[in-house]
């Protein structure tokens, strides 16, 4: 048996790290900062799609906001143009009223005092 100070050192390392130690010589030096430059990458891609499906959510959402919104002006544009319409067919109704020749020759009668043409009152004029 070789004493503690002559042999491997200290007690206090693991077997964990006395392997790792013993197998560096396998990987190459330049593998810890390929393996750093992978997860870099990887982070990057990762932090990417998350942006992109975080973008593709609010553009949905906004979207089906202009849609709600653009739902509600049609409906008010259709309750205005169905009271347009109505108001239309009343104003027709109203001038129909108004131009029957019956209200016409009253209202010259009583307004403007006029009466129908004696017999010789007539001018033909050339």
């Amino acid at each position: 048996m070789v004493p503690l100070s002559l042999g491997r050192g200290s007690t206090a390392r693991s077997a964990g790290q006395d392997l790792h130690r013993s197998l560096t010589w396998l990987r190459p030096a330049n593998i810890g900062a390929a393996t750093n430059a992978e997860r870099r990458a990887l982070f990057t891609w990762l932090a990417i799609f998350v942006t992109l499906g975080v973008a593709i959510a609010l553009a949905h959402v906004w979207l089906r906001l202009e849609v709600t919104d653009l739902g509600y002006a049609l409906s008010t544009t259709h309750q205005v143009i169905q009271k347009l319409e109505s108001e239309g067919h009343e104003l027709t109704a109203e001038v129909a009223r108004l131009d029957a020749p019956d209200r016409v020759e009253e209202a010259a009668r009583v307004r403007l005092g006029m009466a129908h043409a004696q017999r010789g009152q007539e001018a033909v004029l050339p």
